[in-house]
C-alpha cells in the first residue's frame, strides 16, 4: 500500500512534467555546436527576443516553452546575428539546413506552412537572379533616360512580366492551400488594382475615381480578426501605407479613418492594442503641424479605463492629462485668455488687442534661438504694421533688466508683457492679484496653460483669437499671414 501511495503523489509531478513542454521546436544547423541560439518573434514592424536554445555538439537546439507561441512570423538567430525566418502554425516541427545558404539547404517536418514558405523563398531567389542584371542595366540607362527611352521600357517590361510571375506564384498558394497562413499572409499583401476611370456624361474623365477605388477597397483582404497578422509585418505595413499613401492628411480625415479601423479590429484584442498605440505615438510625435489634434482625439477616446486593458491606471492618466494639456491649444480653438503686465505696469489682456491677426510669442531673453527669432520677427513686424492690421503680444519669461534692454535693443514695438518676478516668490502677492481680477491663476501659469517647454513657441490668432498657426518661426509667421491675406482677397 505505501508503495502505490508513493506512485500516486508522484502521478501529478509525472503530469506536470508531460504538460511542460507547450512547444518544441527543433532546430539543426550545420556550421554550429556548442553555442548558444536565440528565437524572436514579429511583434508589429519589430523584433523582440522570446526564447534561448544551445546547439548541442551535433548542431541541433530545442526550443521549448510551458506556454504556447502565438502563431506567427519568427526568426531563428545564431550567435554571429545571422538569422533566418519561419512560420510557427505549429507547437511542434523541425527545420534543418546549413550556413552556406539558409534557404537554399533548408528542410522541413511537421509544418506545412513552413515547406511552402520556403519553396516560395527558394522560388525568389531564382527569380531575384532574372531580375538583378536588369536592375542593373535599367539604372545605367536611367542616367541618360532622353536617349534611352525606348530599352528602358523594354526593360521595365521584363521587370513587371517577372513581378507577375511572383504574384502569380502567391495567388497559386492562395488558391491550393487557403486555410494556411502563408496564403493569410499572401492575400492581405495583395493590393488593389483600381479599373480604368469611367467617362463623365460631359465625355471628360473622372480623375479621382481611381483614388477613391483604391481607397475603398484597400482593406478588402485583410481579416482584422485574425491575430496571428500583428505578429508578422503585414499588419503594420498596410497600416502605416494606409496613414502614410493612401488617405488625406488632414486631422479630421485621419481621425475619422483611425476610428474606421478601429471598429474594425476592436474584437481582436492585439490588433486593437496595437493599432490604438502606433496611431497615438505616431501623432504625438509628428512634426506636421495640427496632427496634436489625432493624438488627442486617440488620447481621450481609447485611453481609457476600459479599452486600453494593457496599460496601467498610471500610464493611462498619465496621457490622457498629455491630451487634456493640449486640448485648450488645437488649431482652431480660442487661444486660453492670458492678462499679464506690460513694461509700464499696465495689465494688458490678450483679448483686450484688437487686430485682425495677434501674434502671440512666448520667449526669453536669456534663450539663443530667441536672440536669432525674436529680432527676425520684429523686423518682419515693422514691414507689415503699416499695410495690415497686425499686433504681437510678446510674452517673456523674465521681467528684469535683461528683458527691457534687449526690447530697446531690437526696438520690439510689440506689446511687450510678463509675469513679475515677485509672484513667484511670495505667494500672497499671486493671490492678491487674482482676488483684485488683475490677473488669474491661468495667465500667472501660463507656461502650464500654453504648454511652453521651450522657447520661442509663436502661435497664429485671428480677430477673435481663434488659432489659425502654432510651433512657428519668423519665416512661418510670414508665410502664414500671407497666405490668410491671400484667402480674404478671393472672398
Amino acid at each position: 500500500m505505501k508503495k502505490i501511495i508513493t506512485l500516486l503523489l508522484a502521478l501529478p509531478l509525472f503530469i506536470s512534467a508531460q504538460k511542460k513542454d507547450a512547444y518544441k521546436i527543433k532546430v539543426k544547423i550545420n556550421g554550429y555546436k556548442d553555442t548558444v541560439c536565440y528565437l524572436a518573434n514579429y511583434y508589429g514592424a519589430k523584433q523582440y527576443y522570446k526564447d534561448t536554445a544551445y546547439f548541442d555538439k551535433n548542431g541541433v537546439c530545442t526550443f521549448t516553452g510551458t506556454k504556447p507561441l502565438p502563431e506567427g512570423v519568427y526568426s531563428v538567430v545564431t550567435p554571429d546575428m545571422k538569422y533566418f525566418e519561419m512560420l510557427v502554425t505549429s507547437q511542434n516541427f523541425e527545420v534543418s539546413t546549413d550556413t552556406a545558404d539558409f534557404v537554399k539547404h533548408m528542410s522541413v517536418k511537421g509544418n506545412k506552412d513552413n515547406q511552402l514558405f520556403y519553396e516560395y523563398l527558394n522560388y525568389i531567389q531564382k527569380v531575384a537572379k532574372d531580375a538583378e542584371p536588369l536592375r542593373k542595366q535599367r539604372a545605367e540607362l536611367a542616367k541618360y533616360s532622353k536617349e534611352n527611352e525606348k530599352e528602358l521600357a523594354e526593360i521595365d517590361k521584363k521587370l513587371k512580366e517577372i513581378e507577375e510571375k511572383i504574384n502569380s506564384y502567391r495567388e497559386n498558394i492562395i488558391q491550393k492551400y487557403p486555410d494556411t497562413f502563408i496564403a493569410t499572409m499572401f492575400k492581405s499583401m495583395k493590393e488593389p488594382e483600381a479599373p480604368e476611370p469611367p467617362k463623365k456624361e460631359d465625355g471628360s474623365i473622372d480623375s479621382l475615381f481611381q483614388y477613391r477605388y483604391i481607397k475603398s477597397h484597400y482593406w478588402d483582404n485583410i481579416n482584422f480578426n485574425d491575430e496571428r497578422l500583428i505578429y508578422s509585418p503585414i499588419y503594420h505595413n498596410k497600416l502605416e501605407r494606409y496613414f502614410e499613401k493612401i488617405i488625406i492628411k488632414h486631422p479630421d480625415t485621419i481621425i475619422k479613418e483611425a476610428d474606421w479601423v478601429l471598429d474594425k479590429v476592436k474584437d481582436t484584442p492585439e490588433l486593437f492594442k496595437y493599432t490604438v498605440h502606433y496611431l497615438t505615438n505616431k501623432y504625438e510625435r509628428s512634426k506636421i503641424m495640427g496632427m496634436d489634434a489625432v493624438f488627442v482625439h486617440m488620447a481621450l477616446n481609447y485611453y481609457t479605463h476600459d479599452k486600453a486593458f494593457w496599460a496601467d491606471s498610471t500610464v493611462i492618466e498619465k496621457i490622457r492629462e498629455r491630451a487634456k494639456t493640449l486640448e485648450p491649444l488645437l488649431i482652431g480653438k480660442n487661444a486660453p485668455a492670458l492678462t499679464l503686465r506690460d513694461t509700464a505696469g499696465n495689465w494688458i489682456p490678450l483679448y483686450s488687442v484688437n487686430a485682425d491677426y495677434t501674434i502671440l510669442v512666448f520667449w526669453d531673453p536669456d534663450c539663443g534661438h530667441c536672440k536669432k527669432e525674436i529680432p527676425k520677427l520684429a523686423r518682419y513686424y515693422d514691414e507689415i504694421k503699416d499695410k495690415h492690421n497686425v499686433k504681437v503680444y510678446a510674452v517673456s519669461s523674465e521681467d528684469g533688466k535683461k528683458w527691457r534692454e534687449f526690447i530697446k535693443t531690437n526696438k520690439l514695438d510689440f506689446i511687450n508683457v510678463s509675469v513679475p518676478h515677485e509672484v513667484f516668490k511670495d505667494q500672497n502677492m499671486a493671490t492678491e492679484l487674482v482676488l483684485s481680477g488683475k490677473t488669474d491663476v491661468q495667465s500667472l501659469n501660463y507656461h502650464k496653460t500654453y504648454d511652453i517647454y521651450s522657447t520661442p513657441q509663436i502661435y497664429v490668432l485671428d480677430k477673435d483669437k481663434k488659432i489659425i498657426a502654432k510651433r512657428l518661426d519668423a519665416d512661418l509667421v510670414k508665410k502664414v499671414l500671407e497666405l490668410e491675406w491671400k484667402k480674404e482677397k478671393k472672398k
